[in-house]
């Protein structure tokens, strides 16, 4: 094993190692394809609250917001 992988493996947080497993015993995980499902259903409403918030500071308003809009920054074309 290479001096990398552990110094790795040390630097684990015991908090992070108590989570996976907890989500690998809930998911109950045989194969990739269900470690794959797993990571979508827990990071997939959290990838998007951050692409939301990213798309409205983007624009300057909320995705939903039907009040006027500022369109000085806007590109005319």
């Amino acid at each position: 094993m290479s001096t990398a992988l552990m110094a790795r493996k040390q630097k684990r947080n015991p908090k992070t190692v108590a989570i996976a497993k907890a989500i690998l015993d809930e998911y109950n995980c045989k194969n990739v394809e269900d470690m794959q499902d797993a990571v979508k259903d827990i990071f997939g409403p959290m990838f998007e609250a951050m692409l939301r918030g990213e798309m409205d500071s983007h624009l300057g308003y909320e995705s939903n917001d039907h009040g006027p809009k500022s369109t000085e920054n806007r590109r005319n074309g």
